[in-house]
């Protein structure tokens, strides 16, 4: 009974010591210990980032609002040529929404295609790494 309890005993210190270990060289982002060329990595992805949220998406956001305002304005108003002024208003502002959306999934299509090929540099990029995980969430953050 005792060699039964010394053998799980020191099954379960061995894993600790190992869990350890990995917890040890994971590098962290919160606590800046990226290598230079983890650096170098992120230094050419976040403009990308940057690219696709300053400008599209703002713009999305802004014919979205305009475009709700138009629908209130379309319950108020009773005039027919109003009315008709308004929906080719609002039909030009769908158009020119949808081709917006169009370029920004393109532009999210091309940040993960470059995600899975940055996975095939090296293998300190390889998926479920830090640098990865970081690359994914980023990307994902934006279609939301």
């Amino acid at each position: 009974m005792n060699d039964l309890m010394t053998k799980s005993f020191s099954s379960y210190v061995e894993l600790k010591k190992q869990a350890h270990l990995n917890l040890n060289t994971e590098r962290d982002l919160e606590m800046d210990q990226l290598s230079r060329t983890d650096e170098d990595n992120f230094f050419n992805f976040f403009p990308e980032i940057k690219t696709v949220k300053a400008s599209d998406i703002e713009e999305i956001t802004n014919l979205l609002i305009d475009f709700q305002n138009m629908n209130e304005e379309t319950k108020i108003t009773h005039g027919p040529k109003v009315l008709r002024d308004l929906g080719d208003e609002m039909d030009f502002d769908m158009v020119s929404i949808l081709h917006k959306v169009k370029i920004v999934k393109t532009k999210l299509k091309a940040l993960d295609k470059s995600n899975m090929t940055d996975c095939k540099l090296s293998v300190a990029y390889l998926e479920d790494t830090v640098v990865d995980r970081m690359r994914v969430n980023m990307t994902n953050g934006l279609r939301f």
